[in-house]
């Protein structure tokens, strides 16, 4: 599995506000060639075009993004690789909707909870493999580190380098998962610590950047009885909006 970045654009529909301003749409997609253009209103001046390595418009599901675009990512960390998958954008733009998504319809449910189920589902089924799932999450507030599991939440951590293990946190904890449900709690734990403030675009908004990531460990064993260690690392990235801040009339909680 080669290093790639691949970057891909979702449009959500407008919300009740922007319609009750009466707004209107100046994006334009074609999915099957991840073109996207903006429009200027009123004006004669052509469209701003850009390219992607996906577009999916106010139709689209996080079903059909997961399966063209985390699938294979989420199956490359179960091979013993490093993967990441974050969101990007303005405040009320929808990342939190990809990434946490709603239960209700379930072509909607979130890019993270389809992947604790990916994870899972894999161990399952495979055999002669031994695993290990661990996750930890972190908030990155005011350019201060989080541990967001940890006993206090507010305390500051430091960020390291070490040679065999690269970047990485001091002392950040580490939970031990053994399923989807798991998975679930611990991060609904997390969230619950998240600092999220209400804008003019989202009553609950996140005002932080959040990591939540999941530690797979595998021990095969070959036929001379030889235990062979692999291990893949899945980051789920949530960005705050990009815009700033002072733009949002945000209110802190």
């Amino acid at each position: 599995m080669a290093e790639a970045v691949k970057v891909i654009v979702r449009c959500r529909p407008l919300n009740a506000r922007e319609k009750g301003l009466k707004c209107k749409t100046v994006v334009g997609m074609d999915s099957k060639r991840g073109y996207c253009e903006l429009l200027k209103p009123g004006g004669n001046d052509p469209p701003k075009s850009f390219t992607f390595d996906g577009a999916y418009f106010v139709e689209s599901t996080t079903e059909q993004i997961y399966a063209d675009i985390a699938y294979p990512l989420v199956d490359g960390v179960l091979e013993g690789y490093n993967g990441t998958i974050f969101a990007y954008g303005q405040t009320g733009c929808g990342k939190s909707f990809s990434m946490q998504g709603i239960t209700d319809p379930p072509t909607q449910r979130g890019i993270i909870p389809r992947a604790f189920e990916h994870i899972f589902e894999n161990i399952q089924v495979t055999e002669n493999v031994k695993y290990l799932v661990r996750a930890s999450y972190l908030e990155i507030y005011n350019e201060e580190i989080r541990d967001l599991l940890g006993k206090d939440s507010k305390h500051k951590l430091d960020l390291k380098e070490h040679p065999d293990r690269g970047v990485y946190v001091k002392d950040l904890s580490m939970h031990t998962v053994h399923n989807v449900r798991e998975c679930e709690k611990v991060m609904e734990l997390g969230w619950k610590n998240r600092s999220t403030g209400a804008t003019l675009m989202n009553a609950d908004s996140s005002r932080s950047h959040s990591i939540f990531t999941i530690h797979v460990e595998m021990c095969e064993v070959d036929d001379s009885g030889e235990d062979h260690l692999r291990a893949g690392k899945l980051n789920l990235v949530d960005l705050a909006g990009s815009e700033r801040q002072g733009k949002t009339g945000k209110k802190w909680f």
